[in-house]
């Protein structure tokens, strides 16, 4: 069966300019007769649909219409691409392609980001501060929030004072001072927000000739204005740094909460899931209420609101307050998903992004074995030892579900919520090779596990 293969990276474009999304079929497969959609967060946002051998463009999203030109020379090989014209930063976020066919269907997810070149920086004059010269450089326009820097002669990066203003269509104006001394030569204001875009610079000249003779009243003036506007500086960035330290700390404790000595705690939580039938795609087979697993011929079900439409299963059980500790034996599957989801989402909804905007709050592996999650931005995720047993935490009045490698004992990842509703233990078992799938697994933890895991880590510790 063929996959669908679509940008490996987040696509990023100036605001204004065009955008273009590639999608292809591997191993080359014709798409000619295929339903091909792009897709901006949901299956159902559609931002440009290919059926019946031609452009259903009555089916788009108005914020797309006359915007989108699907490029089809290739098609017969599998391989399509979208241009979005004049980009706009609301355009900024998660956008899929999906293929189907008779007998198969796939998607790809990628992230678009959008940046806004601003103005050219303007350096001027403020005044004298005791002999010296003070040196303003604005700059207004920009996407994302760039970083503004002063230079020397040497092209040497020079410390100074900057602050950040957003506007009301979400861009950055940035300001930034600089006082130097007599015979500083050549001085430059410099702008840049990413790697890949060359920065923005203005150059200034200071000559001896601009330093004059000031009457010493002026001095005591422009000195008392400067240890003014120093003094509310100083007050500013004490309240900053204030508040960055309690939102540092915030999330130190978050880490510590479920690290070292305290994660021998986690499975006092320990709860019963079950897995519901009911609610099980077709090509998902349950036994035990414990174990799901996938088959490429499906089972003769019967239909109900309660079924999902896309291969995955919920609990029986549902949690709307406490806290709830469950283990999911993944084995060596090489796609899955794990975690929670509300019990009101659209279950008849074949592609949807799993994301706590939607009601979802997952862990997952995906086909290209990364592992990631949703916030809703995508975050990739590194780990010490690929997990086989994956223990979820549910804290719903805290507003946090946290992920755990049981094989290593260590915390993956916490996202936070202020939760809503009944929620559900959720897994999806999807595959590309039927030969390679193994059961996914729902594990007991006994007051047993709970000791010897409490007995291991009172070892370690000591």
């Amino acid at each position: 069966q063929w996959q669908v293969m679509g940008p490996d990276k987040p696509v990023q474009v100036v605001v204004g300019e065009d955008a273009v999304f590639s999608c292809f079929l591997s191993p080359k497969t014709s798409a000619e007769a295929m339903e091909v959609r792009f897709f901006r967060d949901e299956f159902r946002a559609v931002v440009h649909l290919y059926r019946e051998g031609k452009d259903q463009l009555h089916m788009q999203m108005p914020a797309y219409r006359g915007r989108t030109e699907l490029l089809k020379d290739s098609i017969a090989e599998g391989r399509v691409s979208l241009r979005l014209k004049k980009v706009t930063l609301s355009d900024t976020g998660l956008y899929g392609c999906w293929f189907s066919s008779q007998d198969n269907d796939q998607e790809a997810i990628w992230e678009l980001q959008v940046s806004a070149l601003g103005s050219a920086p303007l350096v001027s004059i403020m005044g004298y501060v005791d002999g010296s010269i003070q040196l303003l450089c604005k700059s207004s326009g920009w996407f994302p929030q760039p970083t503004v820097k002063w230079k020397d002669p040497r092209g040497h990066d020079v410390p100074s004072d900057s602050k950040v203003n957003a506007d009301r269509r979400g861009l950055f104006d940035v300001e930034t001072s600089l006082i130097v001394q007599e015979n500083a030569g050549s001085t430059s204001c410099s702008i840049q927000y990413s790697d890949q875009i060359p920065e923005v610079e203005s150059r200034v000249w200071i000559r001896e000739a601009i330093f004059q003779c000031i009457p010493w009243r002026m001095r005591f003036i422009l000195l008392g204005a400067f240890l003014s506007v120093l003094c509310f500086g100083v007050i500013g960035l004490t309240i900053y740094f204030y508040k960055l330290k309690g939102k540092m700390q915030a999330e130190l404790d978050w880490r510590r909460k479920y690290e070292g000595e305290e994660l021998r705690d986690i499975r006092k939580h320990a709860v019963e899931v079950t897995l519901d039938p009911e609610t099980a795609h077709p090509q998902l087979h349950i036994s035990d209420l414990k174990a799901v697993r996938y088959r490429n011929i499906p089972q003769v079900v019967t239909d109900s609101d309660k079924r999902f439409a896309r291969k995955c299963v919920v609990a029986s059980q549902g949690f709307q307050a406490g806290k709830h500790y469950w283990e999911v034996d993944v084995g060596h599957n090489e796609m899955w998903d794990v975690g929670v989801c509300r019990d009101d989402v659209n279950r008849k909804v074949v592609h949807v992004t799993l994301s706590p905007h939607n009601g979802y709050w997952v862990f997952r592996l995906t086909r290209e074995q990364q592992y990631l999650t949703l916030t809703p931005r995508r975050i990739k995720l590194s780990l010490r030892t690929p997990p086989t047993r994956v223990g979820v935490l549910l804290d719903y009045e805290g507003g946090a579900i946290s992920f755990f490698n049981v094989n290593d004992q260590s915390h993956i990842y916490t996202l936070t919520c202020q939760f809503e509703g009944l929620l559900r233990p959720y897994i999806r078992h999807y595959v590309s090779d039927e030969d390679n799938v193994t059961p996914i697994v729902i594990c007991p933890v006994s007051k047993k596990e709970q000791l010897l895991t409490h007995t291991t880590w009172s070892l370690l510790h000591w």
